[in-house]
């Protein structure tokens, strides 16, 4: 491994397509995987970690989610490049037969591959039943680093008890990795300071770009010691990415610590994987900067935002839900129950007769209002219904709208800016109600309480229960208990038939309907939920 300077001792690691795959399946094409290694090499980085090797498929990944010695015997390896893998812990001290026997499944002895590095990815609590697979590796010839993750929640104690393991353990890098990316460059020191209180062989960094400081904390990791970096192929990897390989080279030339030649780079970063950029998206934004400082799992902010379900205001509300309950470990389940509405088991507001024998308007918020907002107003003048906004942000003029509905607090948080100081009530649950009482202490408000029972539509004088947190639900039993005549629908205008929020809502509809006494509902608007379609521009109904 010698791409380091003789004062130095620096090693720089590219784990792009390592990394990276976390937005591909690790599904990046042979000519590519060939482009990638020929540039490395002409750039004189030192190790290339090419891939996962995950012990059990789950679904569909490509070739360096494995990276077997089969796969990497079809590449042309250039032979300055040392190649490195990475494994991870849990898939080790979970297999049924032990660490040991995990390892001899996926590796054979090191003068039979072509891999020379392996890496393992640890969290703390899998480090104690870690050495059987840091010995088996060593035996079988491999140089060992062991990854430790969320490093930001170890005391300085911890710190120097993980060096003392990698010392007994004859591990050859000690790495941490700021698996939040939520550390700042003043944090660096103390971490590398706590390791090698207890470790004399050299430290590695692996940081994440959450704050935007993965390049700055990689200095003043360099700084304080550290000699083994990371970093992607314009920044490519999970969540918001890490530090980027191509601005690595420059600055570390240019501090006369790694001679290497940014040039051959060049085409990789302009063109190969800014087209994986344009498609991916990968790079830090406000909701990655939430999610660090919250101390949540980036893959929760990753996996939302490629999920139609989730809005912004949907991810803000699951990061600090998360935040709260404990996002440190990833679960999608997790993220999808953050972002569903707080339930209240009653209300104090009895909703009987409100809006009793009255045509109900729902407004929502799709492109139809904004598109058509000159004529729904003009529908409203004419024909007079008590219209309903869903959430807090009018859609329509304020002085048209007989009150506000809300279930959902986070969203309510966002929308209050958006509120009219004026009369117009609000109907949310408890938890909303004294939220914006908090803060508009003489803004009427009506406390209306719900559950959520999947495959239950009931409504009571005081409450309803109802098959999904969905405000569209809940303004449908506000509206029926209220004693509407009949309720029209605009802006409601649907999600893509495979999008999971168009079968949700299509169950509240169908739901709805064998409710006793449900007033029918009609759409004024195009939409693609299971209701009766009219217009808005046809004659009013007598």
């Amino acid at each position: 491994m010698s791409g380091t300077s003789n004062n130095a001792r620096l090693t720089l690691l590219d784990c792009t397509l390592r990394d990276g795959g976390y937005y591909n399946d690790w599904d990046f094409p042979t000519p590519l995987i060939d482009t990638y290694l020929h540039a490395m090499a002409q750039s004189r980085v030192p190790v290339v970690e090419l891939g996962f090797r995950f012990l059990e498929p789950s679904g569909y990944a490509g070739p360096t989610a494995h990276t077997t010695d089969a796969f990497i015997q079809d590449l042309t390896i250039p032979e300055s490049i040392t190649l490195g893998v990475m494994l991870n812990a849990k898939d080790l001290v979970t297999f049924s037969s032990g660490p040991s026997a995990a390892v001899d499944r996926l590796f054979a002895p090191a003068s039979d591959s072509q891999v020379n590095l392996v890496r393992i990815a640890t969290t703390w609590n899998e480090l104690a039943n870690l050495r059987p697979a840091t010995d088996r590796l060593i035996e079988l010839g491999y140089t060992v680093g062991v990854n430790l993750m969320q490093v930001h929640a170890r005391s300085a104690r911890e710190l120097a008890e993980f060096g003392t393991w990698c010392a007994m353990t004859d591990v050859a890098v000690a790495y941490f990795a700021d698996s939040f990316g939520g550390l700042y460059p003043s944090d660096i020191a103390p971490i590398v300071d706590g390791i090698s209180s207890t470790f004399s062989g050299p430290i590695g960094c692996h940081l994440h770009d959450n704050l935007s400081l993965a390049m700055a904390n990689s200095l003043a990791a360099i700084d304080a010691g550290v000699t083994w970096v990371d970093s992607t192929i314009r920044g490519m990897g999970r969540g918001p990415g890490n530090a980027r390989t191509e601005y690595l080279a420059v600055e570390l030339s240019r501090r006369k610590m790694l001679d290497l030649d940014v040039q051959p780079l060049l085409g990789l970063v302009a063109d190969d994987f800014a087209h994986l950029h344009e498609e991916y998206g990968w790079g830090t934004n406000l909701f990655y900067v939430l999610s660090a400082c919250h101390g949540v799992h980036p893959t929760y902010v990753q996996n939302m935002l490629g999920d139609s379900r989730f809005d912004a205001a949907d991810i803000v509300a699951a990061i600090e839900e998360l935040g709260r309950s404990g996002g440190a470990s990833y679960s999608m389940d997790r993220a999808t129950a953050a972002t569903a509405p707080q339930s209240a088991a009653s209300g104090s507001w009895d909703a009987t007769g409100w809006c009793h024998g009255q045509d109900v308007l729902i407004l929502g918020p799709g492109d139809s209002v904004l598109d058509r907002r000159h004529d729904i107003e003009k529908f409203i003048a004419r024909v007079r219904p008590t219209v309903i906004n869903l959430n807090l942000t009018p859609m329509v003029d304020p002085h048209l709208i007989d009150t506000y509905v809300v279930c959902n607090p986070m969203r309510a948080k966002l929308d209050l800016l958006h509120l009219p100081s004026d009369s117009t009530p609000v109907v949310a649950p408890d938890s909303i109600t004294s939220l914006i009482r908090d803060s508009r202490p003489h803004h009427p408000v009506h406390a209306y309480g719900f559950d959520v029972t999947p495959g239950t539509f009931s409504i009571d004088a005081s409450q309803c229960s109802i098959p999904h947190g969905i405000v569209t639900a809940y303004a449908l039993a506000v509206a029926a208990c209220g004693g509407a005549r009949s309720i029209a629908l605009v802006g409601l205008d649907g999600f893509p038939v495979s999008d999971p929020r168009h079968s949700e809502m299509v169950d509240v509809f169908e739901s709805f309907v064998r409710v006793d006494g449900a007033p029918p509902i009609s759409a004024l608007t195009p939409t693609s939920y299971p209701v009766r379609a009219s217009s808005l521009y046809a004659p009013a109904e007598s």
